[in-house]
């Protein structure tokens, strides 16, 4: 059978089309190994002396379960939950996936990132409101389904100075910035994102300040976490694609790589 020419040119259009949109959506990795695309580490370096101020030790996170019974193993110790790490909801509930069990498909994702820089820079502990990002949405588009979502909080910059990083109060309390009750409200319900990352330190036990209540509520809607995070101001609002490598621990939570491919 013999094609009109211009019903050929057609065909081949289609197909390249077809084919263009496939290595667009799949081929994010492929791209990256062949120094196509750029990698950026969102992963902080974990030296000795630990990152903790001297005399300092990270409140045991037990707080966040509120004497919930979980199976054992589920936390690593405090001198461990250091650097950038990944939680899971098996630090508060009991017989959900740890870390060693998780489906590695949940490990590869899609991110937004949504700055608050500004705002954390003017007030500390700084709670991430819906508006934050509704209004993140009206620039860029709805927040993927699935997708995790990247706050940069300027926190990072402090990384290298850990009485600064960790912001503590007079009672040992960290003042950091983190989401509000009502951010995770949407995240969980309006949204059904994979999970939440930011560049500061997780909050534990901050009462009136819904830090801790967040967690808890991300946690308990099956949400997952990261904490220290850094270079976010290297990525763009939408389009990078995360590899998030934790250590494969029978536990809820880990350090992690995270690794970010760029459209």
């Amino acid at each position: 059978m013999r094609w009109p020419g211009r019903a050929l040119a057609l065909l081949l259009a289609v197909i390249l089309i077809l084919f263009q949109a496939e290595q667009a959506a799949g081929g994010a990795l492929e791209r990256a190994m062949l120094g196509k695309s750029q990698i950026v580490d969102l992963t902080h370096p974990v030296a000795e002396p630990a990152s903790l101020p001297a005399g300092q030790e990270r409140a045991r996170p037990g707080a966040l379960g509120e004497g919930e019974a979980s199976s054992s193993p589920q936390r690593l110790p405090s001198s461990a939950e250091l650097g950038t790490h990944l939680f899971l909801p098996a630090i508060v509930l009991k017989g959900k996936p740890t870390v060693a069990t998780m489906p590695p498909r949940d490990l590869l994702a899609q991110a937004v990132v949504v700055d608050i820089v500004a705002k954390a820079a003017a007030l500390a502990e700084y709670r991430v409101t819906p508006e934050d990002f509704q209004a993140w949405e009206r620039r860029h588009g709805r927040i993927p389904k699935g997708s995790v979502v990247l706050v940069h909080t300027g926190w990072g910059r402090r990384w290298n100075d850990p009485a600064r990083y960790m912001n503590l109060d007079a009672q040992g309390v960290a003042r950091v910035p983190w989401i509000s009750t009502a951010a995770a409200t949407f995240l969980v319900g309006e949204r059904d994102v994979r999970g939440v990352g930011l560049d500061s330190y997780m909050p534990e036990g901050m009462p009136g300040q819904g830090g801790a209540d967040a967690t808890r509520q991300l946690l308990h809607a099956g949400k997952w976490q990261l904490a220290n995070l850094a270079n976010l101001d290297r990525l763009p609002p939408k389009g990078a694609k995360l590899v998030v490598a934790p250590l494969r621990l029978d536990a809820g939570s880990a350090p992690v790589r995270v690794i970010a491919i760029l459209p």
